[in-house]
């Protein structure tokens, strides 16, 4: 009995000996356990630098593998130019497979072993891809006459009669590349014998490769799609911002100006000329006068300084203001802000005018009609005209008047002058009233006025009666010259004299 329990002892010992010399063995080898592959190249047997070699070579050759674009025109033969993948932005997961495969000769020999044993028979996985980025540019590349073709934005036109018409854009073809992208992709499925791609799960730019390095990877011919890519702004964009007519115009006159002042008047309109305005914006004159300085500058012609016209600079930028405020007053727009000028003007009514003072006095109004508001001038002919083109119910229309309510009686100043002969007064200025106007706009649907809205009760300065005398001591009666406000008003600086 003693005699057959120590042969078993022995006969277990021997057992377990050779069981971890097996697995020692099993666990050092430097191959790779039969069965595994990549796609369908089989890797068993395989030392780890024998498997990075062929890695690299298929790799090389799979970068190589020649891709051909068609492009299909109707009425000519389809046009052909090739790629390689690589060129194309071929990205495969060669990285991830190598640490795979090393970590096989990480840890114990008892684990290195199990994972052997664990990883017998196994098919790793190829993540396929390319790069969007890469395979864009190197597509535009090859076509270059494609992409130098631009879509053309549809445009207004407002007619010589005042109408508005649209013209049609013009799209330009593209290459759908994402599209194009997944065709290259799929292709590969028939460019191996047996190949078979199937999304990449996670990632949507990669697919799974089966079988692809089953064998080598035939050429590719692949139809490129194509679409039409529309312009930023199409004739339905344009419409949809409701210019639809003319909804109010206002012309004055400048042609007995002079060059100076035609010039002011000229190089402002032209900056409002073309203003859109969005539903609810609000027009600023006073960024419309910083934009023509920059872009055209002002000239010398008269303004407006303490209640008399002196030489300056700007002369003139008050007639586009009080232009655009009368057409603007006609299509039935809020004003925001508006003050008349401190003396009567000579080409609109009173109480009808727009000044302007350089960080003092503003003209603002809000586009209120609820939709898009274009703004159209002209200035030829000595004539300045301001058009408003919109949506506005035909049926509606506005006008204008103005009452003076007061006459203010021009006062009488003196000033000293020694150079005249004792007693002498002398007549330098004849003085011109002031008056005090109320402005009403009356609104009409179907020609009948329906209401009535006052505008402004606006102050036109007197110019007083001025003499000269040397009369001893004091001026005679009453009054004095004085300083004023010191405002320069339709204009940018003033006074200016040689």
């Amino acid at each position: 009995m003693k005699t057959w329990s120590l042969r078993a002892i022995v006969f277990l010992l021997l057992l377990g000996m050779s069981s971890v010399a097996a697995v020692a063995i099993w666990g050092s080898s430097g191959k790779l356990p039969g069965g595994m592959s990549v796609s369908g190249w089989d890797i068993g047997g395989l030392t780890v630098s024998e498997f990075d070699a062929g890695l690299k070579e298929k790799v090389r050759a799979l970068a190589a593998a020649k891709v051909t674009l068609r492009l299909a025109s109707p009425g000519r033969a389809a046009e052909e130019r090739t790629a390689s993948l690589g060129e194309l932005g071929l990205q495969l997961n060669a990285d991830a497979l190598r640490t795979e495969i090393a970590s096989m000769s990480e840890g114990s020999l008892w684990e290195k072993a199990v994972r052997r044993w664990e990883w017998r028979g196994r098919e790793l996985t190829l993540r396929v891809g390319l790069n969007k980025r890469v395979f864009e540019e190197k597509v535009q590349s090859m076509w270059p006459e494609i992409y130098s073709v631009q879509p053309v934005d549809a445009r207004r036109e407002i007619t010589a009669y005042d109408t508005v018409k649209y013209v049609p854009g013009r799209t330009a073809t593209r290459i759908e590349t994402d599209a194009l992208r997944q065709e290259v992709a799929y292709a590969l499925e028939g460019a191996a014998s047996g190949s078979v791609l199937v999304p990449g799960g996670a990632d949507p730019e990669s697919f799974v490769a089966r079988r692809l390095f089953s064998s080598a990877v035939q050429p590719i011919a692949v139809d490129m799609p194509l679409f039409e890519l529309e312009p930023e702004v199409t004739v339905e964009s344009l419409r949809a911002e409701g210019v639809e007519r003319l909804i109010a115009k206002f012309s004055t006159s400048f042609a007995a100006s002079a060059e100076g002042r035609k010039h002011n008047v000229r190089s402002t309109a032209a900056v409002v000329n073309d203003t859109l305005l969005p539903p609810g914006g609000v027009f600023d004159y006073g960024k419309v006068i910083a934009e023509t300085k920059k872009r055209f500058g002002f000239r010398e012609a008269p303004v407006i300084f303490n209640g008399k016209l002196v030489p300056g600079i700007g002369g003139g930028i008050c007639q586009v203001s009080t232009t655009l405020y009368n057409a603007v007053l006609r299509a039935g727009l809020e004003i925001v802000e508006r003050r008349n000028h401190s003396l009567p003007i000579g080409y609109a009514p009173m109480g009808q005018d727009a000044t302007f003072s350089s960080g003092y006095i503003n003209f603002k109004w809000r586009n209120s009609t609820g939709k898009h508001l274009l703004i159209r001038t002209e200035s030829e002919g000595g004539v300045l005209t301001v058009k408003l083109f919109g949506s506005t119910p035909k049926n509606v229309s506005y006008e204008i008047k103005s009452v003076t309510v007061k006459t203010i009686e021009p006062p009488v100043k003196y000033v000293k002058n020694p150079s005249l002969a004792k007693g002498t007064v002398k007549l330098l200025q004849q003085g011109k009233p002031g008056y005090v106007v109320e402005t009403y706009r009356y609104k009409k649907v179907d020609g009948k006025v329906v209401g009535r809205e006052k505008l402004s009760r606006d102050t036109y300065k007197a110019q007083p009666t001025l003499y000269a005398s040397n009369a001893g001591g004091a001026a005679p009666g009453p009054g004095s010259s004085g300083s004023g406000s010191g405002i320069v008003e339709d204009g940018v600086m003033g006074p200016v004299f040689d």
